[in-house]
């Protein structure tokens, strides 16, 4: 429990900075959308880099639960600092605005891959048996899709409807102090498991290439990335308030167990191929520009994205237990902030080069179909996921010898 409450925490730090920030930056701070995309950009980039070079540069440090809990303890504080600071961007004199708003971002960005890193790492450090790792990530996701939640129930109407700086940064250090405290509690009583290593799974998830799976999240997370951003500017500009971002945080959060509990019963094929079909109606809500219509695309965004969040992390974690977990954790997270970032700068000239206000209400606008096509993107991702994976089964199955009858063995 205090491990799920700790990622909660830390989830909500990253999900305020990937469906707020942007919104934040050009509504509440005036500026510009290409300006926003090289900052936001650049700072993702930034922290990919480090989230590569911390995990090879601890490959032999961090080899325990023990090290990781206490470097994630460690940066917590330093991380809350750099985000408390950020979201108090509107205290700050409007001529020191854009330049204090860069350096805390920056700084945030910087800083939050010592506490992600090592917590993400204790799935594959920890010592778990059989389905406990995938047990475990798909608690994981529950505990983000809560954050997801609170950030966009939360945070989300804090902004959108111009509550007040005081109150936004009231809560800014409300979140900050949990992420805190959680991460200490976290070092405190420490993660425990029984027996060897998580690698006794034995379907072809394990056997897939790790740069296919670098792949998919690559593909993932940049679509994942233009619809996230975009939807606090659907739901002030489009007519359906907050909506859209409650019912993905919903989707993602319901969806976890479910998953989870099906993945032996229909293989992970099967789900890639449920969840490409629910990314594909979340595509046609979200044309429909009704609420019914945002209640389906919301739903089928989170849990279509839920289920290859699932398969992706788990199939990387199961490399990450052979050795050198921090990384693996760190490419895969690198990578996907990469992902994030080249998604940032293209939503970003999108923006600039249309009345995004008054054309997000048309759901055949440019914005709007730029959402409608990172769905797409990620259900298509899926579908190929899924055909790899059959691949590798096929592949192991025609590779395993068949028994052999010994002559003085066969029937008379």
């Amino acid at each position: 429990m205090p491990y799920l409450l700790a990622h909660f925490a830390k989830s909500q730090l990253w999900h305020a900075s990937t469906l707020l920030f942007a919104f934040f930056l050009t509504e509440a701070c005036g500026l510009g959308a290409r300006s926003m995309g090289s900052i936001m950009a650049g700072s993702l980039a930034l922290n990919g880099a480090i989230d590569a070079a911390l995990g090879l540069r601890w490959r032999t440090r961090v080899v325990s639960t023990v090290e990781a809990l206490r470097l994630q303890a460690w940066g917590a504080p330093v991380t809350c600092l750099f985000f408390l600071l950020f979201c108090a961007t509107p205290l700050i004199a409007p001529g020191f605005r854009l330049a204090w708003a860069l350096a805390m971002l920056v700084a945030f960005r910087a800083s939050y891959p010592s506490i992600d890193v090592p917590q993400n790492a204790v799935v594959a450090l920890a010592a778990l048996t059989d389905d406990a790792p995938c047990a475990l990530l798909a608690r994981r996701n529950i505990a983000s899709g809560l954050a997801a939640l609170a950030v966009g129930g939360l945070a989300a109407p804090l902004l959108i409807e111009g509550r007040g700086a005081s109150v936004w940064i009231v809560w800014a250090g409300c979140l900050s102090i949990l992420a805190c405290g959680t991460a200490w509690l976290l070092r405190r009583t420490g993660m425990t498991g029984a027996g060897a290593s998580a690698a006794s799974e034995a379907h072809s998830m394990q056997r897939l290439p790790f740069v296919a799976i670098l792949a998919a999240l690559t593909v993932m997370m940049t679509g994942t990335a233009i619809f996230r951003t975009l939807e606090p500017y659907h739901a002030a500009f489009a007519g359906n308030g907050v909506g859209l971002l409650l019912w993905a945080a919903v989707g993602g959060l319901v969806s976890q167990m479910l998953w989870f509990a099906g993945r032996h019963r229909i293989g992970v094929t099967s789900i890639l191929m449920i969840a490409a079909s629910l990314l594909g109606l979340a595509a046609a809500g979200l044309l429909q520009a009704t609420s019914p219509g945002a209640v389906t695309a919301g739903m089928g965004f989170g849990m279509g994205t839920g289920g290859l969040w699932l398969v992706l992390w788990s199939a990387m974690m199961n490399h990450a237990a052979t050795g050198r977990a921090t990384v693996y954790v760190g490419v895969f997270t690198g990578v996907s902030k990469c992902a994030q970032a080249a998604a940032l700068l293209l939503l970003s000239q999108v923006l600039a080069a249309s009345p995004y206000r008054d054309t997000l209400a048309d759901p055949w606008s440019v914005p709007s179909l730029l959402m409608v096509g990172a769905i797409g993107a990620i259900g298509a991702t899926a579908l190929a996921l899924a055909y790899a994976f059959n691949r590798t089964a096929c592949d192991e199955r025609r590779a395993t010898p068949h028994p052999t009858v010994r002559p003085d063995r066969v029937p008379s």
